[in-house]
């Protein structure tokens, strides 16, 4: 009685022996599956298979031969120019085993499929998309889209080695980027080796080095000059970021209904109107000194605003975009330009506002060292700052000169010694 033949699930695959298939791990949607692989009349492979009973061409995925041992399925991958010769050298060794010329190789458990790195990418950018601000978007797709794939050599983003990691660091470098910048985009490149299960890639000494810089502040006396010269409107903004450390997209979206005059408090939340969402996903409140928030008031009566308007929109009452520039011109008509400085746009800070010692966020700086500096603890101002992790507002305490510790040098006996 002839043995009888293995059930096959692939019917269209090219067989050799009515044991061997040959077949393709390709994307439909939004998941990967196994497809029969369709060759041309001359015997060559040109990535088309059939899907539901139709001839497509997918250029993504890989190859696999598949053969069936005792009712059990075994997979192995190929390439698409060792395929066939792949599938008829499998088919050779099942029939020795069959005839009993040679012995049964143990079996080799079900081999995993690997990934494209470009489909690894495009996946992975996708899900960031979706989950993370457009602002992170656009730099984890500069990032991975453009500088991984060029420096990338390898096929299956799941071959990822320690040099691979070590030779995108050395492209950054030759694109001109700094050793901060380029420590960054490794922590980006090797999130996404993680999703695919490589992890631990680099050695504690192949990180890039660099200077984690003191957070530049406003001094007291810049502060003074800015407001001389702002109008109402503007000092409204620069006292408002000072007050609250708000981030330059928070800023743009706080209504007059996140302040609570009450208790002297403002509050973050997300605005499903304007698409905003807070960063981390978490809403919080910060304090405000009570004249700041009899100031708003003020702005709000002096506005006619209605609760639900922006505090700080633009002239039509949208988000403004144009804040920071707005630093810079209270700046420049204070006389606090450098007159050194040009932008990478190459205007010259000494013939108008565009001195890169004047920006937005630079409160936010000011508005972190001066808590810690009269005394909050950390954890408090981490909470104000809406930072997930300690570290980001350490970074705050190498600015801290505590009025203490000016005391004890100015009447130490090291002043003496130098007066």
């Amino acid at each position: 009685m002839p043995a009888l033949k293995p059930r096959n699930p692939h019917r269209n695959a090219p067989e050799y022996a009515d044991r061997v298939n040959l077949i393709k791990k390709i994307k439909i949607g939004k998941e990967w599956r196994f497809a029969p692989v369709v060759p041309e009349a001359n015997g060559r492979l040109k990535d088309k298979v059939r899907v539901n009973g139709q001839v497509e061409v997918h250029l993504e995925g890989s190859y696999f031969i598949e053969w069936w041992v005792s009712g059990r399925r075994f997979r192995e991958t190929t390439t698409r120019e060792d395929a066939i010769e792949c599938a008829r050298h499998k088919t050779v060794e099942l029939r020795a085993i069959r005839a009993g010329l040679i012995a049964s190789p143990e079996p080799q458990p079900e081999a995993e499929a690997k990934t494209l790195i470009g489909d690894a990418i495009d996946d992975y950018l996708k899900y960031v998309k979706m989950q993370r601000k457009s602002r992170t978007f656009l730099t984890y797709r500069y990032t991975l889209d453009v500088l991984l794939r060029a420096s990338y050599k390898r096929k299956y983003v799941e071959d990822a080695t320690r040099q691979d990691a070590i030779d995108f660091m050395t492209y950054c470098y030759e694109q001109g980027l700094g050793a901060r910048t380029v420590y960054d985009k490794v922590v980006t490149v090797l999130q996404l080796f993680k999703r695919h299960g490589r992890e631990k890639l680099l050695e504690k000494g192949d990180w890039p080095s660099y200077v984690d810089t003191i957070r530049p502040i406003y001094e007291p006396e810049e502060l003074t000059a800015m407001f001389k010269v702002a109008t109402e409107d503007e000092a409204d903004m620069l006292k408002f970021i000072l007050g609250s450390g708000f981030r330059d997209q928070e800023i743009r979206y706080v209504e007059y209904l996140d302040l609570d005059s009450n208790h002297d408090l403002v509050r973050v939340t997300a605005k499903k109107e304007w698409d905003f969402t807070p960063k981390n996903w978490e809403e919080r409140v910060v304090p405000l000194p009570h004249v700041l928030v009899e100031r708003l008031k003020k702005r709000k009566e002096r506005k006619k605003a209605r609760p639900h308007d922006l505090i700080f929109g633009n002239t039509r009452g949208n988000p403004d975009s144009e804040m920071d520039m707005v630093v810079k011109r209270v700046a420049q008509r204070a006389g606090l330009n450098c007159g050194r400085c040009v932008t990478e746009h190459g205007n010259k800070c000494a013939e108008g506002p565009y001195c890169m010692n004047f920006f937005l966020h630079k409160f936010r700086h000011t508005f972190a060292t001066n808590h810690l500096r009269d005394g909050v603890d950390i954890r408090t101002v981490q909470a104000w700052l809406g930072h997930r992790d300690i570290k980001s507002t350490m970074v705050y305490l190498k600015g801290i000169r505590s009025k203490d510790a000016a005391h004890k040098v100015n009447s130490g006996e090291l002043a003496t010694l130098v007066a």
